[in-house]
């Protein structure tokens, strides 16, 4: 089972540095969002689509893909 998924809180990936940086390798701009630090409490899979018009589905895809293999 996967350590990590949509279902962790924006707060704990931001607050873990080995996920804090596959967020900034692979979505950077959503370390700029001005929401961010109002999100921290929301699991991703809520917060998807206040930044899905940042990042394309590919992106996404790939970030969850790797996410889940931590």
């Amino acid at each position: 089972m996967a350590n990590y998924s949509f279902d962790t809180t924006i707060g704990e990936l931001l607050d873990t540095p080995e996920t804090k940086a596959l967020i900034d390798e692979l979505c950077p701009e959503l370390l700029e969002h001005p929401m961010l630090e109002v999100g921290r409490a929301f699991p991703v899979n809520v917060a998807l689509p206040f930044f899905a018009e940042l990042v394309s589905e590919e992106r996404i895809e790939n970030f969850r893909v790797r996410l889940e293999a931590l």
